[in-house]
């Protein structure tokens, strides 16, 4: 019996559940290890505020062009990084060179060639 394709809808519960397993099991490997969290891609702040819930007190440092996500979500200024991330991120490294304990990336964009050319 052949299932119907999967909607869009499955598609993004699908990738949230996913995430969020993702997430879940990073933060887990990620208690032990001192140092800061970056995060590529604020969008809405849905990692975000799962990153801070399962890591808190942790630092988390965030790198997007703009801020788009919900007011609840948005960083502390002081750990937002507002740019393109290909300009942002190199005094980032200068700066937590070796003490990073996690990095999420989540910087696609939903339209395939861009997010390659961005990826690469």
């Amino acid at each position: 019996m052949n299932s119907p394709p999967s909607s869009r809808l499955d598609s993004a519960i699908a990738r949230l559940m996913t995430l969020r397993i993702c997430l879940d099991w990073a933060t887990a490997e990620t208690l032990s290890r001192p140092g800061p969290v970056m995060e590529f891609g604020l969008g809405n702040g849905r990692s975000y505020d799962h990153l801070r819930k399962r890591l808190p007190g942790r630092d988390i440092h965030v790198f997007d062009r703009r801020v788009a996500a919900h007011p609840d979500c948005i960083p502390p200024a002081d750990r937002l990084w507002l740019g393109d991330f290909r300009a942002t991120a190199p005094a980032a490294v200068q700066r937590f060179a070796g003490q990073v304990a996690l990095i999420h990336g989540d910087v696609g964009s939903g339209e395939e060639a861009a997010s390659q050319a961005l990826a690469g």
